[in-house]
């Protein structure tokens, strides 16, 4: 499926799937997990419903931060000086360093909201 060609590989760069942050590895939701159903289908609509199960299945897995509220998706100010220029929604796995090493340095531009 071209529309993830090329994203997938890039981290902590506009329009990445992944960003590194303090709390640990933010996956970009739900986008991240239509990319990987998207390996396995071409289906459209079984890529969004696969995409949910990994989604809930890494969540259930209870790698990720709970943000307020128990919430299991956090957002981040996308920030351009002292600027919000944009907002982010991610699953976010605590210790990267289980999947990456080494793992790399936190995106600048990324505040926890």
């Amino acid at each position: 499926m071209r529309l993830f060609e090329g994203r997938i590989n890039k981290y902590n760069e506009t329009g990445a799937l992944v960003h590194f942050v303090p709390e640990g590895m933010a996956l970009v939701s739900p986008v991240v997990f239509k990319h990987y159903a998207s390996t396995l289908t071409v289906d459209a609509q079984r890529i969004n419903e696969l995409g949910m199960q990994v989604q809930k299945a890494v969540i259930k897995a209870g790698w990720h931060l709970e943000g307020a509220n128990r919430q299991n998706i956090v957002k981040y100010a996308v920030r351009k000086g002292e600027q919000e220029v944009s907002r982010l929604s991610a699953v976010v796995l605590e210790m990267p360093s289980r999947w990456v090493q080494p793992v790399p340095p936190s995106n600048p531009v990324l505040k926890l909201l």
